[in-house]
Order: C-alpha cells, then structure tokens, then sequence
C-alpha cells in the first residue's frame, strides 16, 4: 500500500444503503497514513457539507485516487477518535488492492431476475469452444440433475442492481469467490433476450450487504462476450433509459 497511496490521496467509500432502492452512497475522505500492513487512518469524510461519522464495523468498498490510475479494495472501520482536533477514522483493508479502469459502458440502474454459478475452468473452456462452434450449450450431466433448457445445474438465483456492456452488479443469498469464473442468465425483457441465454462473468468483489444478514453483493466482469452480445445489452439499456425519460415526461 505505501508506494501507492500517499498523504492526501483522495478515496471514496461506496456501499449500498437501500437495497430496495438500489441507493449508493459514497463518502469522500482523504488518506493520511498507514497504521500498519492493513490499516490506514483517513479524515472522517464529510457529506453534503455534514460531518458523515463511520461506525465501527461498517464495511465499504474504497476506491484511491492515485497518480498510478484508481484502485479499489474492501475496508472495515475498526475505530473513530481525534487527532490534533481532526476527526479521523481507523479501516481494516481486508482484500487486495485491484487496479481499475475507467467506466467504458454506461451503467444503468435495473431490477432483473437472474441465475449463476461458478464453473471450472474445464468446463469454461468446454462451454465456451461449444458455444463459439454452435452458438449454444447442450444438456450436460453434472452429478446432480440435467436442465435441458440450459445445461448446467445447481443455479443460484439473484437479482441485478445495474448493468452495462462491460459487467453486472448482483445480489444473491449465494456468496461467489473473488476471481470465480460464473456461468449466468439474465431474464431481459426484450426481444432479443434469445440472443442472452448465457453469460461468462469474471466475480471482482463480493461483499456482506449491510443490515440484510446473508444476502451478498457482486460485482462481476463480463468474459468471452461478443461483440454481438455486447451490442445487445447496450441496446437494451439505450431501450429501456428512453422507457424511462418517455415515463417521466407522461409521454406514452
């Protein structure tokens, strides 16, 4: 951390507040120095011109503005107090630090039933070279019971919180692992929802979702996507954001 992040290092603190609402809020603090390997002490952030007071526990996702390009890991606030009359704020770093890129697809906010899970990467390299020679993936035995329509069993089910042509953000009472490869369906409500049956989505970060025990967010990365399918979740959401402003103007 210490030949990234230096004195002053702007950082923002993301997590989810209403799950129903699909409300983020984000708090922008300033980094001050390293307590030790995994802990660092930042201002106490200020929203909306109003001291905000992290509480102990609180879990976030903190991005750093750095000159090396924006990081992001997961921090825990361990402790709150003053020095030299400035409030500050103890946090845990409790995952390592991932280089971002900036956003490249619009992200819209959306409530859509869906289904995942993780696959082997032998099964990845199957699916995929299967889907790239037939456009499809058959039936295939698992253990478990075989799903026609689809091929893989034991989904877990979800529900997106905002998507764009580069990845999903998802909660679900099934917790994936950082760097999970995860087969997934999406129920989009459009005709071209045929040409989405299967997804590839590389997990980023999963995170406990605040005041709803054993719920968990995602945050994955689409993989292996095509252009075509790129395309068609970019439509969609052009599509459904013109629904929206035509809603709000009483436009039918």
């Amino acid at each position: 951390m210490g030949h990234l992040i230096e004195t002053g290092t702007k950082l923002v603190l993301k997590k989810i507040r209403h799950v129903e609402t699909m409300e983020e809020i984000n708090y922008v603090s300033r980094f001050l120095y390293q307590k030790s390997a995994d802990e660092a002490v930042i201002e106490m952030p200020v929203k909306a011109g109003t001291l905000a007071l992290l509480e102990p526990d609180e879990i976030f996702q903190v991005c750093f503005y750095t000159s090396k390009g924006l990081y992001q890991c997961q921090s825990q606030v361990l402790s709150r107090h003053y020095e030299d009359s400035l409030p500050v704020a103890v946090i845990k770093l409790r995952s390592e630090f991932e280089k971002l890129q900036r956003r490249q697809y619009y992200r819209m906010e959306c409530l859509l039933h869906m289904e995942f899970r993780a696959i082997s990467e032998a099964d990845y390299k199957q699916m995929i070279l299967q889907k790239m020679t037939s456009g499809s993936v058959t039936a295939k035995k698992d253990g478990t019971e075989e799903r026609a329509d689809s091929g893989l069993t034991r989904f877990y089910t979800g529900v997106t919180l905002d998507i764009s042509g580069g990845g999903v953000r998802f909660n679900s009472e099934h917790a994936a692992q950082n760097g999970d490869i995860i087969a997934m369906r999406i129920a989009f409500l459009s005709d071209d929802a045929q040409k989405l049956q299967l997804l590839f989505a590389k997990v980023l970060t999963v995170l406990p979702v605040q005041n709803r025990s054993g719920l968990f967010e995602h945050r994955a990365e689409f993989v292996s996507i095509s252009n075509a399918e790129r395309e068609c979740i970019i439509r969609y959401i052009f599509l459904e954001e013109r629904k929206r402003r035509k809603k709000e103007a009483g436009i039918e």
